[in-house]
């Protein structure tokens, strides 16, 4: 055990199951629980590894390691911010709870949940916060059918557990929720706005996966948040 070590466990939840994960004890899931020390999360589900993750402890802080060669665990810190993409072999210090580790399998996504004493949450040093390459809402000068277009094609990414997703609307589907005169062309031409206003700051999305980076980017930075999904039901 490590020195300063937290007086309480961790406290997990997979299914109906809930564990009090200690300093000494990792939790080790995967798909079956015929290996030792393994958590089964659906014996049938090939698509999950047999040895997926562990929730551990090391040096004072709680950690999600990827125990699979091949696929990704992804972290939900809570709607409004951005899913984490964990890949093979990848770890992350915890330092949101409780904090939602997501299994995709082949038949169903499994989610585990965590809650770690506040005490031993990870805490970024000052020196690992970004000083540039940031722009504020204020200064992307959002109009109120920007923010309508951005809220619609980034809803999945601001709703909470069941209805959260990593994986932001198509033009199309964003125009239908949004209805009205809305068509997938004035969507795009929005984003691509707000786009053109982040690259004038030295901030660029280009490329295949542009929408989703530019999604967790406005997450992240909180310019876009659960408010303004909440605008769009108003």
């Amino acid at each position: 055990m490590d020195a300063g070590d937290p007086a309480r466990p961790a406290a997990v939840r997979i299914g109906h199951a809930s564990f009090d994960v200690t300093a000494d004890d990792a939790l080790r899931f995967g798909r079956d629980s015929t290996e030792d020390g393994i958590v089964g999360l659906d014996p049938r589900d090939m698509g999950i590894s047999g040895r997926s993750g562990a929730i551990e402890y090391h040096h004072g802080v709680w950690w999600v390691t990827n125990l699979s060669a091949k696929r990704s665990l992804f972290l939900d810190v809570g709607a409004g911010s951005s899913i984490i993409t964990l890949g093979p072999g990848q770890r992350h210090a915890i330092a949101t709870s409780p904090l939602g580790v997501l299994v995709r399998g082949a038949i169903l996504t499994h989610r585990i949940d965590i809650d770690i004493p506040a005490d031993a949450l990870a805490r970024r040093r000052q020196s690992e916060l970004p000083t540039t390459g940031t722009i504020l809402g204020d200064d992307l000068h959002l109009t109120i059918a920007d923010r309508a277009a951005l809220a619609a094609v980034f809803s999945p990414l601001l709703r909470s557990w069941p209805r959260r997703s990593g994986h932001p609307l198509t033009y199309q589907e964003a125009a239908e929720l949004l209805g009205g005169a809305w068509t997938k062309t004035s969507v795009r031409k929005h984003l691509e706005k707000v786009k053109e206003r982040l690259a004038a700051a030295g901030i660029f999305f280009e490329g295949s996966h542009a929408k989703d980076e530019l999604g967790q980017h406005l997450l992240e930075h909180r310019i876009l948040t659960t408010e303004d999904l909440e605008a769009l039901a108003g």
